[in-house]
């Protein structure tokens, strides 16, 4: 598992993904009474979803519960919400539209491996990723037609780090959230997305 460094700021993140891509990771980049507020607000305000999809011929609940808000989404910003995509955009460089929401229950919810179907439309679309509440694995690795090594980059992310996605990142890499039945507690996961690619960094 890669470590994050001790002295890592937002100018001078982690780089986790350098090649054929671009994913940088920011521990803490908000301060924990903030990432307390906000978890909070989303838990008791938001509408949570629980989606199904077709496995192996019959429908499964996906193992974990969504929501959207934002610009033409279901449910709109909350104040809290605002003041983070706002300091999230000025680290960026660039703005968002809205924020997919994933609620993992304990470590019995995932992720499977995928990339943002959105920003893969459009590679110039950046992705921010922001973690709240229970610490968990996210992983990262290269598709198979990429022709890189599949050699996978795993980083623990905890309460208030975020993970920015640029580039080419969607084209080339996949990365996953797996169970871990050792987690108890909840993690609130936030991707920050646009409806149309913003001059940025990698744009």
């Amino acid at each position: 598992m890669r470590q994050i460094g001790l002295f890592v700021t937002p100018d001078q993140p982690t780089v986790l993904v350098g090649e054929r891509g671009d994913v940088t990771c920011v521990p803490e980049f908000i301060d924990a009474a903030t990432g307390t507020r906000l978890f909070e607000e989303l838990h008791e305000t938001t509408q949570w979803r629980a989606d199904t999809r077709m496995m192996y011929g019959r429908r499964v609940l996906v193992p974990r519960e969504t929501a959207a808000r934002g610009e033409r989404m279901p449910q709109p910003w909350t104040p809290t919400l605002l003041e983070v995509r706002a300091r999230i955009e000025a680290h960026a460089g660039t703005a968002f539209d809205w924020v997919f929401i994933n609620r993992y229950r304990n470590g019995h919810d995932s992720v499977a491996w995928h990339n943002d179907d959105d920003a893969e439309e459009d590679a110039r679309r950046v992705v921010a990723s922001l973690s709240l509440g229970a610490t968990r694995s996210f992983q990262l690795r290269p598709k198979r037609s990429s022709g890189m090594d599949m050699k996978k980059i795993a980083v623990d992310v905890g309460h208030g780090d975020l993970i920015l996605m640029r580039g080419d990142t969607q084209l080339n890499w996949e990365h996953a959230v797996p169970k871990d039945p050792r987690v108890a507690g909840v993690r609130i996961n936030l991707t920050f997305r646009q409806h149309r690619p913003r001059d940025g960094r990698a744009t």
